[in-house]
Order: C-alpha cells, then sequence, then structure tokens
C-alpha cells in the first residue's frame, strides 16, 4: 500500500494493520526457515509496509507508535549518553588496525 493510502487511514486503523504486519513477518520468516514459504518475496513487502506504518505513526506523534513491533528482549537502552555509546572501547580491533603488536604486561 502507497504511503498516500496510509496516511487516509484513521490512528486506529493504522495501529492494527501494523500489527497484523507484525504477525505476518514473523510468519513469513518462520515459514521461510523450514522451506514452506509460498510467496518469500512478501517478507520484503511486509516490512517496507510495516516500517511505513510506523514512520506515518511517528509523524503524527501517536503514543504507542514505536513499540508496535517491539517484542521481549527489544527494549530501548536508556540511561547512556549517545557519546558513550558510539565512543570507541579501544581493544585490540583498534590495535590490529594500526599495525601495531599488543604490549606486553608485566
Amino acid at each position: 500500500m502507497k504511503a498516500v493510502k496510509w496516511r487516509d487511514l484513521s490512528d486506529d486503523e493504522i495501529r492494527q494493520r501494523a500489527r497484523e504486519l507484525s504477525e505476518e513477518v514473523f510468519n513469513v520468516r518462520f515459514q521461510l526457515a523450514m522451506g514452506m514459504a509460498k510467496n518469500p518475496s512478501r517478507l520484503g513487502q511486509a516490512r517496507r509496509d510495516l516500517a511505513r506504518a510506523q514512520t506515518i505513526l511517528r509523524e503524527r506523534g501517536v503514543a504507542g507508535a514505536v513499540t508496535v513491533g517491539a517484542g521481549p528482549g527489544r527494549a530501548e537502552v536508556t540511561g547512556k549518553s549517545e557519546a558513550k555509546r558510539r565512543a570507541p572501547r579501544g581493544g585490540t580491533a583498534s590495535r590490529r588496525r594500526s599495525g601495531a603488536s599488543p604490549a606486553k604486561k608485566g
């Protein structure tokens, strides 16, 4: 469905369709894993439609828009600043890139 048609729907209708699409994405992924999917391309279509629905809900500022597809284990991390999350840790990967050998402790 095009975004123009999504915008014509009410907030409740969009939420309901988003829930249905979330379930469809789950079901198609499950079918793909089992080798039983009738239309594997439907997974991409359902994901795009779900993203459209969530985007329109966010644009409208509707409460609960972000949690439409959230499930257990997908909670958002809070309490950390953006700078801390993106700061490099300086582990072995940074030493490997620079070509230096690891420092010996002793």
